[in-house]
C-alpha cells in the first residue's frame, strides 16, 4: 500500500517499515515474496528502493496474500486433498471449495488502488 500511495519514487524497505509501523524484518520478507511473484521491482544503488511491477489498478489482493502467505483456503482439504481420507464422501467439502471461490473472487475484485 505505501507503494501504491507514493508511486513517484523508489522507497526503502526500512522506510516502508517505519512508515507502517512493522518490523523491519517482517517488511523485508514480505517484499522478497512480492518482487518473486513480480510485483514489486527493486532499483539498486544508494538511490535505490523498491517499486510496484505494475499500475496498482492492476494489482489485486488476491495476488498479493497469494505471494505472502500462499493461497488462502478455509480448509485443509482444499489445498491437500491427500490430507483426509473420506474427501470424496465428504458432504462439507463442497462448502469450502465454494467459499474458497467465493473469497478469491472477492479479493481478485479489489485492487491496490481501491484500498489506496
Amino acid at each position: 500500500m505505501y507503494l501504491a500511495e507514493n508511486p513517484d519514487q523508489v522507497h526503502s524497505v526500512r522506510e516502508i517499515a517505519e512508515q507502517k509501523m512493522v518490523p523491519y524484518a517482517f517488511a523485508r520478507s514480505i517484499q522478497r515474496d512480492l518482487i518473486d511473484a513480480g510485483l514489486v521491482v527493486t532499483k539498486l544503488g544508494s538511490a535505490g528502493g523498491a517499486l510496484l511491477a505494475r499500475d496498482p489498478k492492476d494489482i489485486d489482493l488476491f495476488e498479493v496474500i497469494t505471494a505472502i502467505q500462499g493461497e488462502p483456503s478455509s480448509a485443509v482439504c482444499k489445498k491437500e486433498p491427500d490430507w483426509c481420507a473420506v474427501i470424496d464422501d465428504c458432504k462439507a467439502h463442497p462448502i469450502w471449495v465454494e467459499l474458497d471461490t467465493q473469497i478469491k473472487d472477492y479479493l481478485q475484485a479489489q485492487s491496490i488502488a481501491d484500498i489506496v
